[in-house]
């Protein structure tokens, strides 16, 4: 008896070897399937292995024919169906909102313009182009979304209402006409913010289902990681993505109307934060009350959080972006997770910088379409070039 207990306790540590090796870990928790592939990565057999990037083209800001056409900064970009790209200006230059180039990076048009007029944006951020390929700008007073074809033509005005006390900001289109958005909520007594959100909404910006709440903690303690209370959003024509858990470490994916289907989670490589590094986002955070206990934080700061940003590509694969840098490339490694939330490889993909997300709030600087990588680079001298390159799968 003992001897069959010892060659079954023995088969069952092999069969457990055996899977992580083989696989990732599959539980439910609480109905919902978890996908832990732990610190392995799992390329099935009939799947890609590695994933490189061909360059194709840049739009260089420095340009002086871009510059005089009035584009020198950028916050966003997106690309349509037919490849042509648009990036959208800074509100710190002058000029229109919207620069269009074609599928080969020639500047074509620009379009849209600053006001509270018809047509015009005052305060705009720029939303993704839907897959319909209009052009969405948020204009936020009057709060309103502006919809544009592919020529620049004002298609319709989109009014947004929402509760003064829980409103919403960042919107990310979905395939199904729904919206996910971060909001946050005002308290009646005048204190600080101490809940921020993430909800599903529909075409009418009207709230559908809350997604996940975010507490903001009172006071900073030492090691903590708040960027997890960040809310990190990515989205494919079938499903979007939010970090999840405690310390965001996992990913959530979850279907247009907002039902969870599966949780991702995999031990991230740990990335210390360089001396210098802080020094330089510290140097972008005015020192004044407000900003003390984020400085703290900062100062604080020991490792990166476990990804910067989520990605997906038209064939539902995941990308989480670290901070973690290929040194042949200088891009951010990523890693590269199936639709069914398996991690099939590791990548350099893009240009992000932390600096640059946070300080500037910069949402959108990687997009993945048309079997390409649209990003955002910021070249030595201060100057930002948009980098295409096509993604090569084998």
């Amino acid at each position: 008896m003992k001897r069959f207990l010892v060659v079954l306790m023995v088969a069952a540590l092999f069969w457990a070897c055996h899977s992580k090796i083989n696989g990732p870990i599959r539980t439910i928790e609480n109905g919902v399937e978890v996908v832990d592939s732990g610190t392995g990565v799992f390329p099935s057999a009939d799947g890609p292995h590695s994933l490189t990037l061909k360059e194709e083209f840049r739009i260089d800001l420095e340009n002086e024919a871009l510059a005089a056409a009035g584009l020198s900064d950028i916050v966003g970009l997106d690309a349509d169906s037919k490849g042509r790209l648009y990036l959208f200006r800074s509100m710190r230059t002058e000029g229109p909102l919207i620069y269009q180039f074609d599928e080969q990076g020639r500047f074509l048009k620009s379009f849209g313009r600053m006001g509270q007029g018809p047509g015009e944006a005052q305060y705009p951020g720029f939303l993704r182009i839907s897959p319909a390929d209009e052009i969405r700008v948020h204009s936020q007073a009057p709060n309103r979304v502006l919809n544009f074809d592919g020529d620049g033509r004002l298609l319709r005005e989109d009014k947004i209402t929402y509760d003064l006390l829980n409103r919403p900001y960042q919107f990310v289109p979905l395939a199904n006409g729904n919206y996910v958005a971060r909001h946050y909520k005002m308290p009646e007594d005048g204190q600080p913010i101490r809940e921020t959100g993430l909800g599903l909404y529909g075409a009418d910006f009207k709230p559908v289902k809350e997604i996940r709440k975010f507490e903001i903690p009172a006071s900073i303690k030492p090691g903590q990681q708040i960027l997890a209370i960040v809310p990190i959003v990515g989205a494919s024509p079938s499903s979007f993505y939010v970090n999840w858990g405690a310390e965001g470490r996992d990913i959530a994916f979850f279907d247009l109307d907002g039902k969870m289907r599966r949780i991702v989670r995999a031990a991230f490589p740990s990335q210390a934060v360089p001396a210098d590094y802080k020094k330089s986002l510290l140097d972008r955070i005015p020192q004044n009350p407000g900003t003390q206990e984020f400085r703290r934080f900062i100062e604080g700061m020991s490792t990166f959080p476990p990804y910067q940003s989520i990605l997906a590509d038209e064939k539902g694969h995941l990308f989480a972006a670290s901070f973690e840098k290929d040194p042949t490339s200088g891009a951010n490694l990523c890693d590269v997770f199936s639709p069914e939330g398996v991690r099939i490889l590791r990548a350099g993909l893009g240009y992000q910088d932390l600096i640059r997300y946070m300080g500037e709030a910069i949402p959108f600087d990687v997009v993945l379409k048309n079997g390409r990588c649209y990003c955002v680079r910021e070249k030595p001298d201060g100057f930002k070039e948009v980098v295409v390159s096509s993604m090569i799968w084998r």
